[in-house]
């Protein structure tokens, strides 16, 4: 029990620190690594426009009961991580970490859709 405990409180002192965007106090982040986590995420923002487009044609077409709900955590999953990467941009692995955990949400996506 001690252990979930102290667990629990690690969770809620290091989480706020990891997602917060950065202030003005904050140094800047370093050039190349903005610009991987940009390159990175434009990559991932094509990707699933390819597959919000093929699952709009499965929305339009196709008439089962778990295709929509299952296409939209998939593609909000995606977008979260993504968005969590930029709030964390001023970390060093966080960000990459959060955009491969997006890019596994867009290939699940790919396989749903039938890409």
């Amino acid at each position: 029990m001690t252990v979930e405990v102290s667990r629990t409180k690690r969770l809620r002192q290091q989480l706020p620190d990891a997602f917060r965007l950065p202030t003005d106090r904050d140094p800047a982040p370093e050039p190349r690594h903005l610009a991987a986590v940009c390159g990175w995420a434009a990559l991932l923002g094509l990707g699933g426009m390819a597959v919000a487009l093929r699952a709009f044609v499965g929305l339009v077409s196709a008439s089962r009961a778990w295709y929509a709900p299952t296409v939209i955590a998939i593609g909000l999953i995606g977008l979260a991580c993504t968005i969590a990467a930029f709030a964390s941009v001023h970390k060093r692995r966080l960000p990459f970490a959060l955009l491969g955990a997006a890019s596994v949400s867009l290939l699940l996506g790919w396989i749903v859709t039938g890409l």
